[in-house]
């Protein structure tokens, strides 16, 4: 295995760094374009002030994020503090941080959402359709699930937060579906309004690489794509597909794999673009293994696997104009 260049995984553009600058110098109090929470004017974990307080390469307004959305992990003895950012994405920014001994672990990694990380684009209807509104126990709310989906078509306030309360707990528990299966993802620890909290894959504080970082060994190539397979075919059974499965959202430790980046899971039996996106998926994993070897008709792959866990209604065309990677 050969790792590529390292991307730069900073936390907003070079603008939108240089006008929160200039705009925290005039007092000002704004999200520098991102669409995250508003920064608070002050830290809101009284009381802990060594938290977070010496997390690497972060600005003063990502530290207060940090601060006000970490925090429930630390008051409740998840982990012990914050001690660099790992990845930062379209949704969300994953930290390493030092764990609290209860966890018996060493290190975990926290998810923190942006707020409304719903994707931003026009496509996140077409993941969402046929998918229940999920409350913040993971639980479908019925006797209120008419007035919800109502307020989250209308997007108003309430609707945002219930959308973005349902987007978070979909990752959350999918993770624990497919870890306590036998799936290749990381072990859901926590949740709280705004983040995730899971174990994390890496050594020390040094996150796994994702496939798309790295060139694996040929010899590699076959058992790793097999294995991203069995993923798969455990997502079908449980009636999911991934919605925006590729070598950026799998990652590579010590000769394995564990996928990652589930809020978008689309419903594989009540979404009519399903087997679009699916098939999307699946040529894009194909695609990745072609370059070490792996050769796979990934029509007939995604065809079989199709018919294998999930009764037609015949798919909608055109998954190629939806956006993703």
């Amino acid at each position: 295995m050969r790792e590529n260049s390292p991307r730069e995984k900073g936390f907003g553009t070079r603008r939108e760094r240089d006008t929160e600058s200039s705009s925290e110098g005039r007092g000002e109090k704004h999200d520098g374009g991102r669409g995250g929470p508003v920064a608070p004017e002050e830290s809101k974990t009284p009381g802990f002030p060594e938290f977070a307080a010496n997390v690497q390469g972060v600005s003063d307004y990502e530290r207060k994020w940090i601060r006000e959305y970490l925090s429930p992990f630390y008051k409740n003895e998840l982990i012990l503090d914050v001690v660099r950012r790992v990845k930062a994405g379209k949704e969300a920014t994953v930290y390493a941080c030092s764990a609290h001994p209860s966890t018996g672990r060493t290190w975990v990694a926290a998810k923190l959402y942006r707020e409304r990380s719903l994707r931003s684009s026009k496509n996140v209807g077409e993941y969402q359709e046929g998918r229940e509104l999920l409350n913040e126990d993971g639980q479908t709310d019925r006797p209120r699930s008419g007035r919800q989906n109502k307020a989250v078509a209308s997007n108003s306030k309430r609707g945002q937060a219930a959308a973005q309360t349902s987007w978070i707990m979909h990752e959350f528990t999918l993770l624990k579906t497919l870890h306590d299966q036998g799936g290749d993802v990381p072990e859901p620890i926590e949740h709280a309004p705004q983040a995730l909290l899971m174990d994390f894959i890496g050594d020390d504080a040094d996150a796994a690489p994702t496939l798309s970082d790295i060139e694996i060994d040929v010899n590699e190539a076959k058992p790793l794509f097999e294995r991203v397979i069995f993923n798969v075919e455990l997502l079908l059974r449980l009636g999911w597909v991934h919605g925006d499965l590729s070598a950026f959202n799998i990652l590579y430790h010590h000769g394995r794999i564990k996928l990652i980046d589930f809020p978008q899971v689309v419903d594989c039996r009540n979404n009519p673009k399903a087997r679009a996106i699916f098939e999307r998926d699946i040529a894009r994993v194909a695609e990745y293994f072609e370059r070490f070897g792996q050769s796979t008709d990934h029509r007939r792959l995604a065809h079989q696997l199709w018919s294998k866990y999930v009764a037609e209604p015949e798919p909608e065309p055109d998954a190629e104009d939806w956006g993703g990677r």
